[in-house]
């Protein structure tokens, strides 16, 4: 007898079947004509049953913490995110504020330290790409930093606002379960989490809905660490972002570059002897070209981080076999004629960037994930569908398939995660009937329900499918 048996419904990549069933959390049929009787049984009416999201690159803590504090995600102008921060000074102080995005604003203009210095209050607020944050002077005289231009701190300086963002363990667990409420809410399953050593052990305290793959920073490895299931490996930053002015690329001031190419490989060396692979942050074209370099030889797989900009020769020398890519299609949003790629990179890169078509001819492995900017899989798939640029662009079936099964071979879970067979986990995403003819707008489109090991783990209220019946 089947736990769950799914009827009526459109299975991605099974057209020849359209019911499905679940025994212990495990796909157990999936065809026409089930002979079984079943304990519950759902009529989707013809909804599309996708495998479960796997986002590869998440930074789930702080999207939790952007539910709890104050986000500037939504706001299009610098002055409309002022208002935003100079409201939040009534309810908490220091005030710490996420995801302003200058490029979504008419000012296009980074915010500034006079624009935060409407308070004595500390003020510290985010970029979008976490790679950059705008303080105000009274903030910044906390971090003994009244010398930074602007009240702009980037990168490894970040690490100086620890007591001013530094959640307790009480809103650090708050915010988790709240960003996995989320990802469930996006039809995700499973994710790779960016973490630090006091998120990795809060995740030890958690009932955890869905699977949570772990990747610590470097510099927040322990001794104790063990590389596990749970634990994929160690998160290193070749460089910066794109948005911050901060990756390496040429022309580019130089210390964009964390590392050079015997560095790097020093540090991989090291890390590759206690049995741990590496996942390289590499954006700029200098950083992807050390990356691949270094990987090329090892007999250990590790993955690179966003893979942005990347010269030909630099393809001509990655290691598919153990290398996997890890990229985020939403960042495609950016790479649009007229928009901040542009503006950044000039015209020569507009075609270059995100090459996902390219990695694929070539072989390589590439999964998907969101960076957390906006966590959606439809959102990034939306962009990678409807790219205008042959080197970017995948058809709906590629996409979500990089977004599954290609994830879930970053996690090292391809053998249970990621596609519709029998025998695997019974994750799934449901949308509504006619997914394929909504091209256009699938980043306004979301899940009915998820389901994690057969069980319904978020339903849309009023959808075909409900939560508590099994």
């Amino acid at each position: 007898m089947f736990d769950l048996l799914l009827e009526n419904c459109s299975i991605f990549g099974r057209e020849d079947a359209y019911a499905m069933g679940v025994k212990n959390g495990e796909i157990s049929f999936i065809g026409k004509d089930p002979k079984e009787q079943s304990k519950d049984t759902r009529d989707l009416a013809g909804s599309w049953v996708l495998p479960g999201f796997v986002d590869g690159h998440t930074h789930l803590l702080t999207l939790g913490l952007e539910h709890l504090r104050t986000s500037l995600v939504a706001t299009r102008s610098k002055v409309e995110a002022i208002e935003l921060l100079r409201k939040a000074t009534n309810t908490r102080a220091p005030v710490v504020a996420y995801n302003w995005d200058e490029s979504r604003w008419r000012e296009k203009d980074y915010l500034r330290k006079g624009d935060l210095d409407f308070t004595s209050l500390p003020v510290v607020a985010y970029r979008r790409d976490g790679h950059m944050a705008t303080l105000n002077t009274a903030a910044l005289r906390i971090v003994h930093r009244e010398d930074a231009n602007d009240g702009i701190l980037k990168e490894s300086d970040l690490g100086l606002l620890e007591p001013l963002v530094e959640p307790d363990r009480a809103e650090r667990l708050e915010a988790l379960n709240i960003a996995l409420s989320v990802a469930l809410r996006e039809g995700v399953t499973a994710v790779r989490d960016n973490v630090d050593r006091d998120t990795l052990q809060a995740y030890d305290e958690l009932e955890k809905p869905l699977t949570v793959v772990r990747m610590i920073y470097n510099d927040e490895l322990y001794a104790d660490y063990r590389q596990g299931p749970e634990n994929w490996g160690v998160k290193t930053f070749l460089d910066g972002s794109i948005g911050s002015r901060t990756a390496a690329h040429l022309g580019w001031p130089g210390q964009n570059l964390r590392a050079n190419k015997e560095e790097f490989r020093a540090h991989c060396q090291k890390l590759w002897k206690m049995g741990i692979p590496v996942a390289a942050h590499a954006i700029g074209e200098l950083a992807t070209s050390i990356a691949v370099k270094t990987f090329a030889p090892s007999s250990r797989t590790n993955s690179i981080e966003h893979f942005e900009l990347v010269e030909e020769e630099t393809l001509d020398e990655l290691n598919a076999s153990n290398t996997l890519l890890s990229c985020q299609p939403n960042f495609l949003e950016w790479a649009l004629p007229g928009g901040m790629y542009e503006e950044r990179l000039g015209t020569e890169w507009l075609e270059r960037n995100n090459n996902y078509r390219d990695f694929l001819k070539r072989g390589f492995k590439l999964g998907f994930g969101s960076d957390t900017m906006p966590l959606g899989p439809m959102y990034g798939i939306h962009y990678a569908v409807n790219s205008p640029y042959p080197g970017q662009h995948l058809s709906l079936e590629e996409a979500i398939t990089c977004y599954t099964s290609g994830s879930a071979r970053l996690l090292g879970l391809d053998d249970t995660l990621g596609r519709i067979k029998v025998g695997l986990n019974a994750d799934f995403a449901v949308f509504p009937p006619g997914l394929p003819n909504r091209v256009s707008s699938l980043k306004e489109i979301k899940p009915i329900a998820t389901i994690v090991r057969g069980k319904v783990a978020y339903a849309r209220p009023g959808g075909v499918l409900r939560l508590g019946r099994q």
